[in-house]
């Protein structure tokens, strides 16, 4: 397969106020305050637990103070300490930890975590490093990450993979046009969303999954969300074990 301002103030932690809506790019706006507290939930998963093992948990991202210009570079340091043993790009990492974060805030009874993202942006793009690319400082793909032609006629005149005559899936997290028109969101408040932005990406990736509200700790919650990812589905035991692995190593 072929495969981005908080302002924090010491301890401070961003208020989200938007979300994915059903339809366009929707900005992820904050305002320093307090940090908000995690929602509990109030209601139990559709779904019986799963008879196999529950998907190990990883360490929370951890924000803390940033001047950085993307709202992910709230989680450099988390970042800085988990790259190495990952393999996974400290910009690219962060993007994954900062949508963990956003969508504790905004889908508390998802239960999604970084490592499930950052699995499915090892198997699309190995974080955008696929063919010699690379994510750069402000999170965007380069060069722009466009995979093979899809089945079907365009649906979106090119506008993001540049065929108007068939889709393709682009960007870090392999988004179709149909998919990013539905879920895709501008993560780092610069007023466009988009899918070559490993930080828009990742989040955008994240509710999508996310869109059922069922509870992604309960492994047959998570394959669900899994098949329903574009070109996911015969992938899904890699995605697993690679998320897996992520865990574990984040605990080393």
């Amino acid at each position: 397969m072929t495969w981005k301002r908080l302002a924090f103030a010491g301890l401070l932690i961003v208020t989200l106020t938007g979300a994915a809506t059903s339809v366009g790019a929707t900005v992820i706006p904050a305002l320093a305050g307090p940090a908000p507290v995690k929602p509990t939930m109030t209601a139990e998963p559709s779904a019986e637990p799963s008879a196999e093992p529950s998907i190990s948990a990883s360490p929370s991202p951890t924000p803390s103070a940033s001047n950085s210009p993307r709202p992910s570079g709230a989680f450099a340091g988390w970042a800085s300490n988990l790259s190495g043993k990952v393999d996974i790009p400290k910009t690219a990492l962060e993007s994954y930890g900062y949508a963990e974060w956003v969508l504790q805030q905004t889908r508390s009874t998802c239960k999604l975590q970084w490592t499930t993202l950052a699995a499915i942006g090892k198997l699309t793009s190995d974080h955008g490093r696929q063919g010699g690319g690379t994510i750069d400082a402000q999170g965007r793909s380069k060069p722009g990450l466009v995979g093979p032609a899809l089945s079907g006629s365009d649906s979106d005149g090119g506008a993001l993979d540049g065929d108007q005559a068939k889709d393709h899936a682009v960007g870090p997290m392999q988004f179709t046009p149909t998919m990013w028109r539905a879920f895709g969101v501008d993560a780092d408040s610069d007023e466009l969303a988009d899918p070559q932005d490993v930080d828009d990406a990742a989040l955008s990736a994240g509710y999508f999954l996310c869109d059922t509200g069922a509870d992604l700790s309960i492994v047959a919650n998570w394959k669900k969300a899994i098949n329903a990812y574009h070109g996911l589905a015969p992938h899904i035991d890699k995605i697993f074990e690679t998320a897996q692995s992520y865990g574990t190593k984040s605990k080393e």
